[in-house]
């Protein structure tokens, strides 16, 4: 090993040889050297991305309410999640919880639609539905019972297919006051077949719903599985010495190679007949 004032240098040599156990050779030997050069300084970087605040909206015969959208750690929905992005798993179990406070007593939370996408956009274009007009689509989702001002339900983690490397959660969210007839929180689910004429049927009172605002969580990142563990993420960087050593390793198998099939294509005496002389 060198050093240099930018480097450090590791060298070392690749050599031939005949038979191992023999005294004496007639052949040429073969050396080659090699090394390999690190760097001492390099430039590293790391992103972070905020813990989204709570959104707070103020709204004639509502007065002040706040959503909270929180990760959890469990199904005991008392450990929240703070640290992101969230690195998960696929398939993964995600515990999610949407909550509101108000200023008004006796007001009920809906959660009319839930969607993922890769970007924090909730128009954006790539998307999938988990929640929509109430209706759950992911089958994987699973509702936890919860107060009048709380949703909580899980679902197993996914990842995009494509050049996507994050996942953000986005819901629709309406607050009604609790008892209300004829409030999109009294309606619930709507399929298809009743989407139209519900949507005809419905006008929104002032006094008993509220208007439809969109929260959102994440991001979500899919750790990276190394292909000898699948529960554990792989290391965001190599050791030096273990760098150094399978460099090594590579070079010196393709130079051993290299070398055995150039002896190989040698010609050998025995490959060739002695030709008689004849005399003129």
């Amino acid at each position: 090993m060198e050093e240099t004032e930018q480097d450090i240098v590791f060298k070392n040599q690749a050599t031939s040889f005949g038979n191992e156990l023999g005294v004496i050779t007639r052949k040429h030997g073969v050396s080659i050297p090699f090394n390999c050069s690190f760097p001492k300084k390099s430039r590293v970087s790391a992103s972070f991305h905020a813990y989204k605040s709570d959104y707070v909206f103020t709204e004639a015969g509502f007065g002040n309410f706040t959503y909270k959208f929180q990760f959890y750690t469990d199904d005991r929905f008392v450990e929240v999640e703070t640290q992101y992005p969230l690195e998960v798993t696929l398939q993964e179990l995600l515990y999610m919880e949407i909550q509101v406070t108000s200023s008004v007593p006796n007001v009920q939370l809906f959660v009319e639609s839930c969607k993922a996408t890769p970007h924090d956009n909730p128009s954006d274009p790539v998307f999938y539905d988990i929640i929509q007009n109430g209706c759950i689509k992911d089958e994987t989702v699973v509702v936890y019972s919860a107060t009048r001002t709380e949703y909580r339900f899980a679902m197993e983690a996914f990842a995009f297919i494509g050049d996507y490397s994050e996942v953000y959660m986005s819901c629709m969210v309406i607050l009604c006051k609790f008892g209300a007839s004829g409030t999109r929180c009294s309606q619930g689910c709507i399929t298809k077949s009743q989407g139209d004429s519900n949507r005809q049927r419905h006008r929104r009172s002032l006094t008993s719903e509220s208007q439809q605002h969109f929260i959102s969580q994440g991001p979500l990142r899919m750790k990276r599985q190394s292909p000898g563990n699948t529960d554990q993420a792989e290391s965001p960087s190599l050791n030096v010495n273990t760098l150094v050593i399978s460099l090594s390793g590579v070079v010196i198998v393709a130079l051993l190679g290299f070398i055995a099939r150039l002896y190989t294509k040698r010609p050998r005496l025995s490959d060739y007949e002695l030709l008689k002389t004849q005399d003129f």
